[in-house]
């Protein structure tokens, strides 16, 4: 069942007084919710659906506030998750009930001495989002007083408004508790809206597409399979070429250049996604000289795990500092490799994608400014969901997917298209990468376009330089430490209803 139903049906929570108390029956109006307030015309509609109800005593307490444990009881029954068994001795009733929220991806981490309390705007604005399958890549902030990727999605969306202050700014009030008159105001949204239309939906997600981001213009036809089992390219200019690190032991560069390879982007360094200490590629000095002496282009890649601007810069500069004796030999781009790996053990658990994107950023301005053309690296998950690529299209871009054809939604001008190559020299499985643009010597030349196929644009050489990885590992399907939150206010009128304030 889909997950949009926790919301749709997320109005249960207005009925309930306890985590035991028996839903009031429907009255056609509440003693303490006159016409004139502004969440009368949300409550009203919802109470003629029969979606919500009052107390026994004819109100409808719209100030009153619901706790974490009866929400995560009613919220997990609307999307028709079976009851659990009893809490452990000792533990707070609804404890079964947040293992569920866990594992149905309404937050990400709880603490249960919360249970007894009440959820912010900030906690609630997040699990209907989640709800939704948003992510936390959004658009600038209207408010002065939150910049969280959930709530500005929800926003965008005219699911939550927040509040106008006397000065004409916009304020989310994050800390705020949630109301049970806010709670109907969103479920009133959701159930009479189209959130996510016009998304695009990738596994559980639903994303926006990126409009100031280049489209893709690589179709199925154009790639097919040589005697060697390598991918080739009749849409125009490519190249062959590999990405290594220290793991494929020694190579043998000679043989790797004479075995048709055209390029090589060589692994320099990377940070531990664990530890986040800084470490160099043992193999790189041996891997840098050998492919220079073979013959082939070259470019270079950093693994990175930053998680704050400040780690960008330091990687970027021990990358450069590494990359400085062969800075006239390196031909293609300069790589900026940021992968989501470790799961809920990843020191990047929980960082807004937002945050990830800067750092990237970061990263390769340092590489331009040193003179290199920077590129980044990504695979369908950490491009569409951890990164917002319309914020990093001063780039090159890097695309992982292996497959007989390529997918993504943008351009890109490198391709990896398998991790299970086969090439001489190298005792191992190696990643193979088709090149689209000319950088460096241009080995390869360039096909006769077919019948139906259109003489490629010229593009003057560039540098930059690839990463290695394995971007067919599934990434974890969201990040995020959920801290306590709450939710939202105006929304757009039901029909025939004076507007919310």
């Amino acid at each position: 069942m889909k997950k949009r139903i926790a919301i749709l049906l997320l109005a249960v929570l207005l009925a309930a007084s306890s985590s035991t108390a028996a839903l009031a029956a429907p009255g056609p109006l509440f003693s303490d919710l006159p016409e004139d307030r502004w969440s009368h015309q949300y409550v009203a509609d919802l109470h003629r659906q029969g979606v919500v109800k009052g107390y026994p005593d004819g109100t409808f307490q719209p100030l009153g506030n619901v706790t974490w444990g009866e929400a995560f009881k009613l919220i997990l029954l609307s999307i028709g998750v079976d009851e659990p068994g009893p809490a452990q001795p000792g533990q707070h009733w609804a404890m079964p009930y947040v293992e569920l929220a866990l594992d149905n991806r309404l937050m990400y981490s709880f603490d249960p001495s919360y249970l007894g309390q009440v959820p912010t705007r900030l906690s609630v604005a997040r699990m209907t989002a989640r709800a939704l399958d948003f992510t936390d890549i959004s658009g600038p902030t209207p408010y002065d007083d939150c910049e969280d990727g959930y709530v500005v999605e929800l926003f965008e969306k005219g699911i939550m408004d927040g509040f106008l202050n006397e000065d004409g700014s916009r304020s989310f009030r994050p800390d705020k508790p949630i109301s049970r008159e806010e709670m109907a105001t969103i479920v009133w949204r959701v159930r009479n809206g189209e959130p996510t239309k016009g998304m695009i939906r990738f596994n559980n997600y639903y994303i926006d597409k990126l409009e100031d981001v280049p489209a893709s213009p690589f179709t199925g036809g154009q790639f097919s399979r040589d005697d060697s089992n390598r991918l080739v390219y009749s849409g125009g200019y490519f190249a062959q070429g590999i990405d290594v690190s220290g793991h494929k032991g020694i190579i043998d560069w000679e043989a790797v250049a004479a075995d048709g390879i055209d390029f090589a982007i060589i692994r320099a360094g990377n940070r531990a996604w664990g530890t986040g200490v800084l470490m160099e590629d043992s193999k790189f000095v041996g891997n840098m000289e050998g492919a220079i002496a073979a013959g082939l282009d070259v470019g270079a890649y950093y693994f990175s795990n930053a998680i704050t601007v400040a780690e960008a810069e330091e990687e970027a500069e021990a990358f450069l500092a590494r990359l400085e004796p062969y800075k006239e030999h390196i031909t293609y781009p300069v790589v900026c490799d940021w992968e989501y790996l470790g799961g809920n053990d990843s020191r990047a658990y929980g960082v807004d994608g937002r945050i990830i994107t800067q750092c990237i950023d970061a990263f390769c301005k340092k590489v331009a400014e040193a003179g290199y053309t920077p590129m980044i690296y990504f695979n369908e998950y950490c491009g569409y969901i951890k990164m917002d690529l319309s914020k990093l299209t001063d780039y090159q871009f890097w695309f992982a997917q292996y497959s007989d054809a390529p997918s993504c939604f943008y351009d890109f001008q490198f391709w990896q298209y398998s991790s299970k190559g086969k090439v001489a020299g190298i005792g191992s499985a190696v990643d193979m990468n088709l090149c689209f643009v000319p950088y460096g010597k241009g080995l390869v030349d360039i096909p006769e376009p077919g019948p139906e196929e259109t003489e490629p644009a010229e593009s003057d050489p560039v540098e930059t330089a690839p990463v290695e990885t394995d971007p067919a590992d599934p990434a974890p399907e969201d990040s995020g430490t959920e801290a306590l939150g709450t939710v939202i206010i105006d929304a757009p009128p039901v029909p025939a209803v004076p507007p919310a304030r």
